[in-house]
C-alpha cells in the first residue's frame, strides 16, 4: 500500500486535513485549506461587488461630457451614428449628436446647400464623410479625373 504525500495549503503552507479546490479565476495552484478558501471567497465577492457598482455607475454617465444622468433621462444613441451599444448620452449631448447627424444628412458637405430628394454619396476614394449635391458632386468627380 503507497502512502500519500501530505499536502499543504497553497498560501498559508499548513497541512491539509481537508482540502478545497480554488476557483481558476483566483489564479492559484494547488489546494488551500478552509481558513484561506473562505477568506479568499470573501475577497473575491469583495471585489465582484465593487466591479459592479463600478459598471452601475458607468452605466448611468454621458460618454461625451461624462456627467452623471438620472437613469429616467439617459438615451441611447441611434445606430446611424456608428456608436457602440452599451452607452448612454444625457439629453444635451443627444440633442447635440442628432444636431449634427441631420446636419450631415440633409445639406451638402462641400457647399453647405440644403439637398433635396436626390443625395450623391461621395466616392470613397474622395474621402469625404457626408452627401453632396448634384452640382458638387460633379466638380469633384471631373476634377478627381
Amino acid at each position: 500500500m503507497k502512502l500519500r504525500k501530505p499536502q499543504s495549503c497553497a498560501l498559508c503552507n499548513k497541512d491539509l486535513k481537508f482540502k478545497y479546490k480554488p476557483d481558476k479565476s483566483w489564479n492559484i495552484d494547488g489546494y488551500l485549506c478552509s481558513d484561506c478558501h473562505m477568506k479568499t471567497t470573501r475577497e473575491f465577492v469583495i471585489k465582484q461587488k465593487e466591479e459592479e457598482e463600478k459598471n452601475i455607475k458607468k452605466q448611468n454617465q454621458c460618454f461625451i461630457c461624462n456627467k452623471q444622468i438620472e437613469p429616467e433621462k439617459k438615451k441611447k444613441p441611434r445606430w446611424q451614428w456608428n456608436m457602440e451599444n452599451d452607452i448612454f448620452l444625457c439629453e444635451k449631448c443627444f440633442e447635440q449628436k442628432e444636431l449634427a447627424y441631420q446636419t450631415k444628412i440633409n445639406y451638402c458637405v462641400h457647399c453647405g446647400k440644403k439637398i433635396g430628394l436626390l443625395r450623391y454619396n461621395p466616392k470613397p476614394k474622395w474621402n469625404i464623410d457626408g452627401q453632396l449635391c448634384r452640382q458638387c458632386w460633379d466638380t469633384i468627380n471631373i476634377s478627381q479625373n
